[in-house]
């Protein structure tokens, strides 16, 4: 797992865990030790999350190091600042932030983690209740892309025998009991109530993740082998990919493909779900032509196909930045409209609802019989229905007009007594963030009436004095 020369970034917290993976590194690396050409740097990020408690830490791995001459970089990063602008859980901003600064340091060298088995345990639980494919349900490995995990082996119980052992004095982070986070509510509540159902959940657990390990390993040799042949050009931001022969394999070969091609762009964690599959399914799917369409996937990751050549590329956060608050277009939909929305791979769709079927609905609403309403207006999370008489506009052609959010959106939802900003309606909803700049958003006059797919503004509701009805629907045009 070490290297046999060169440098290892060893990631210590202070806790009882790093503090053992650092101690025993330190016997093994360095000068007439058993790896005599690797040396060590230890790396310690403050998330500012604990006040003094964050200080302490610090000063206390600073002290570690210098005890044991050994070269430390301390960083320092407002965790709660950074959750809040990249619109991510507390705990996943200070994942984030921790990989960022360890890679920073490491400038391409081994970085030594120290996950332990009971880690292992929670990731494994943590993967499962948040989905994903095979990739996510191994867990973690010993090795991944630049991270080592020495002691992947142990359990947190043998690392504080240890520290006790070698008299290390390990610092206490309170956090860890606080239930509010995810991975915390899994090690305090959900663990003890499948131990008391299974005593050995555990072990039962572990293996099955062995047994997807063998498979996954199986995978990972035909991505190595098929590799080469699709990538026409790699670098840190950009990856290129040839579609002729990647439409040649298997969609699983597919897909682990696309999941390695986004995973190095994504500091080796691949950020796509099955939904994000699909939508490049569909890329991968249509004819060839020398126009470009983009995906906009998570952590600022972008899939462009041009011709037969998809590119993936990560965009930085200030770029994207520029690019969201640019000037946009917004084009008007003049009853029927079927028209593509500029930025974005929607279509937006306009029409009257038939005379026949709008007297039907007058006496279904008249009765309260909702039933036969949506029997004869059926209502998919893509398609919605509006009384014309509350739109703006001339009778005969309501003002109706399409565009990409912008900051200060604001719609009533249906439902709702209050106009809420857009912005936090899409995070209330958990929408990621590449996808909030490409939704379409249907106005008349000045007000947001319906954010497609998401919400119908509660003012253009359907109601027993509905006299004309207009369907409004988008269509993803891949």
């Amino acid at each position: 797992m070490l290297p046999a020369q060169g440098r290892v970034v060893v990631a210590v917290s202070g806790g009882a865990d790093s503090l053992c993976l650092l101690h025993v590194l330190h016997q093994l690396c360095g000068p007439a030790k058993r790896y005599p050409l690797v040396s060590l740097h230890v790396a310690h990020l403050n998330h500012q999350l604990r006040g003094r408690e964050s200080e302490r830490d610090e000063e206390a791995v600073a002290n570690i190091a210098r005890a044991w001459q050994l070269p430390v970089t301390l960083g320092r990063v407002d965790v709660t600042t950074l959750a809040q602008r990249e619109h991510r859980s507390i705990e996943e901003a200070a994942r984030v932030a921790r990989y960022r600064f360890l890679r920073e340091v490491a400038q391409g060298q081994p970085i030594a983690v120290a996950h332990h088995l009971d880690d292992q345990v929670e990731t494994l639980l943590l993967h499962w209740l948040r989905g994903g494919g095979i990739a996510s349900m191994v867990g973690l490995q010993p090795r991944q892309q630049d991270i080592i995990r020495p002691l992947l082996a142990v359990r947190h119980a043998d690392t504080l025998a240890y520290c006790a052992q070698h008299q290390l004095v390990p610092v206490e982070d309170l956090s860890n009991s606080d239930v509010r986070f995810m991975r915390n509510r899994i090690r305090h509540e959900l663990l003890p109530l499948l131990e008391a159902m299974n005593p050995g959940f555990r072990d039962t657990l572990l293996r099955n993740a062995e047994v997807l390990q063998t498979d996954f390993a199986w995978i990972n040799a035909q991505v190595d082998q098929w590799w080469p042949q699709i990538v026409l050009q790699q670098q840190s931001d950009q990856l290129q990919l040839s579609i002729p022969p990647l439409q040649l394999l298997h969609p699983s070969l597919q897909h682990h493909l696309l999941r390695r091609a986004s995973a190095h762009l994504a500091g080796g964690q691949s950020p796509l779900e099955a939904r994000h599959y699909q939508l490049l399914d569909r890329l991968l799917q249509r004819p060839a032509t020398n126009e470009t369409i983009t995906l906009h996937l998570p952590q600022h990751l972008h899939a462009m196909r041009r011709g037969d050549i998809l590119v993936f590329k990560y965009i930085s956060e200030q770029a994207g930045k520029d690019n969201r608050e640019s000037p946009l277009h917004e084009v008007t939909l003049s009853l029927p409209a079927s028209i593509a929305v500029p930025g974005t791979p929607w279509t937006a769709r306009a029409e009257w609802v038939a005379d026949s079927v709008t007297k039907q609905v007058q006496a279904a609403l008249r009765r309260q019989d909702w039933s036969t309403v949506w029997r004869l207006l059926p209502i998919t999370p893509h398609t919605v229905y509006v009384d014309a008489d509350t739109l703006t506009g001339d009778i005969a052609a309501p003002d109706l007009r399409v565009r990409t959010r912008r900051d200060g959106d604001r719609i009533q939802p249906l439902g709702m007594k209050q106009e809420k900003k857009v912005k936090e309606v899409l995070i209330d909803r958990h929408i990621p963030r590449e996808e909030r700049a490409q939704l379409p958003l249907f106005f008349s006059g000045t007000r947001c009436i319906w954010l497609g797919g998401v919400h119908l503004d509660h003012r253009v509701r359907l109601t027993e004095t509905t006299r004309r009805i207009i369907r409004l629907s988008i269509n993803h045009s891949l």
